[in-house]
């Protein structure tokens, strides 16, 4: 199952690149700063999610409970590691945007793909929609965790 995942993702990401590359290649470059403030936000948004996570006392009752899907960690490892994956996403993005916007990528055609032509500039600019994409999904998936995390935490104690 976890290999059928991976393979739909890779899939689903390459359709995406390409479209970004051809169909959906429009002259929306200028929307990164927006997107970077924005990737900004939710990363200063992660980091204080993580450390409300780390000094709650539902956070020790986690650390004892198994994942299922993947019993060789806890559930608090699991929930630190999309933490961690998503500021990874997130960090990336940013940084991407900030080379894109501060080493000119040429403009000059490397070749055409689907009769688009396909520069370091294209490249780099489709990579950052796509990134942008799952950086807002992950991010979605993390509040929504975060959402239910906090609940969890405030229910009432059953001894």
């Amino acid at each position: 199952m976890k290999i059928l995942r991976s393979v739909i993702f890779i899939l689903i990401s390459t359709i995406l690149i390409f479209l970004l590359l051809t169909k959906w290649n429009y002259d929306n470059a200028s929307a990164f700063d927006t997107i970077a403030s924005i990737l900004s936000i939710t990363t200063g948004f992660t980091i204080t999610a993580l450390s409300i996570i780390a000094t709650s006392p539902f956070s020790s009752l986690l650390y004892k409970l198994e994942d299922e899907k993947d019993n060789s960690r806890t559930l608090l490892h699991t929930l630190v590691a999309e933490f961690k994956n998503s500021m990874y996403l997130f960090i990336s993005t940013i940084t991407l945007i900030l080379v894109h916007k501060f080493f000119l990528f040429s403009q000059n055609t490397l070749f055409d793909l689907n009769s688009c032509p396909i520069s370091l500039f294209t490249i780099s600019k489709s990579i950052i929609w796509y990134l942008t994409t799952l950086s807002i999904i992950s991010f979605v998936r993390l509040f929504s965790k975060f959402s239910q995390f906090v609940v969890k935490s405030a229910a009432p104690k059953h001894k």
